[in-house]
């Protein structure tokens, strides 16, 4: 059976923090054809401010097959490219004024003119002294080999402040280094908190004053497709409501987790990205049946 899903990492993640009542927007360029424009109107529904969206007709909007075998695990296959087509005139230096975080991810490096226009937006966020987010979302097939994947991730880590990952790409990363033990060479880096996803188990959340693995709560899974975005939405929205990252205690630490754990989990227990994300108060029933006895 094929469902049309609009969607795609960053788009995921400003519809998830709207979803929890954060204020959020989307840069990015689709084609102005029927695709993109379900996009435009899908994220316009969910709230999200489309000031930095554009729709352009230089070619189609990215599609992403996405596929849930049993056997093979998920999988994505893609086609057209018009999000390459986003470029540094694209950006409006006047937008970073109104925000506290940016947030980005490794496709929009592949190819010109995206990866200009993502190296500017990362430097106005650095001038606005903004907190700077970064989850690869490694996508092999749109890469030209996974040589070049892992120089561009790598060289990208050092812009930001807060990375998050998933078992898969820490290891791709750093290989036979485990997560829990390295936060030395995230730090030489530039990294102040680094988060990793580790499917149905939760995850693990590391600053240099702690490193906490909270476990998640087992639910039926529907569609995975969307929870590491949902991972990062909830990861995002406590950062910001705390307001001190990375000065969390241990105890603090693995609330924010068990937060975020949350809002991944409830994402797999229904179809799709977009539709799936939960709201605050789906959040906080589904911790607290957690945290009952």
């Amino acid at each position: 059976m094929l469902r049309i899903a609009p969607g795609g990492a960053p788009a995921n993640v400003a519809v998830a923090l709207q979803r929890l009542g954060a204020r959020a927007g989307f840069i990015g360029k689709a084609g102005d054809d029927p695709l993109g424009r379900l996009l435009k109107k899908t994220l316009g529904e969910n709230h999200v401010d489309l000031t930095g969206f554009r729709l352009a007709n230089q070619s189609p909007t990215r599609l992403a097959l996405v596929t849930n075998d049993s056997n093979e695990g998920q999988r994505f296959l893609f086609y057209g490219n018009a999000d390459v087509q986003l470029s540094p005139k694209d950006i409006d230096r006047r937008y970073f004024r109104q925000a506290s975080f940016f947030h980005f991810g490794s496709i929009s490096l592949i190819q010109e003119p995206s990866r200009s226009a993502t190296l500017s937006a990362i430097r106005l966020a650095r001038k606005q002294e903004l907190t700077i987010s970064f989850d690869p979302n490694l996508r092999p097939p749109l890469w030209p080999n996974l040589q070049m994947a892992r120089s561009a991730i790598l060289k990208a880590i050092e812009f930001c402040d807060v990375l998050k990952v998933n078992q898969s790409e820490w290891e791709f990363l750093f290989p036979g280094r485990k997560f829990e033990e390295s936060f030395s060479l995230l730090k030489r880096r530039g990294v102040r908190l680094a988060a990793m996803t580790c499917d149905a188990k939760g995850s693990m959340l590391t600053t240099e004053d702690c490193c906490v693995a909270v476990r998640t709560r087992p639910v039926r899974v529907v569609d995975t497709t969307g929870a590491g975005d949902g991972f990062m939405a909830g990861l995002l929205f406590q950062l910001a409501r705390h307001q001190r990252m990375p000065a969390f205690e241990q105890a603090q630490l693995e609330d924010v987790a068990a937060f975020a754990n949350a809002v991944g989990t409830l994402t797999c227990t229904r179809s799709g990205a977009i539709p799936a994300f939960p709201s605050l108060q789906h959040v906080q029933r589904f911790l607290r049946a957690r945290a009952a006895p």
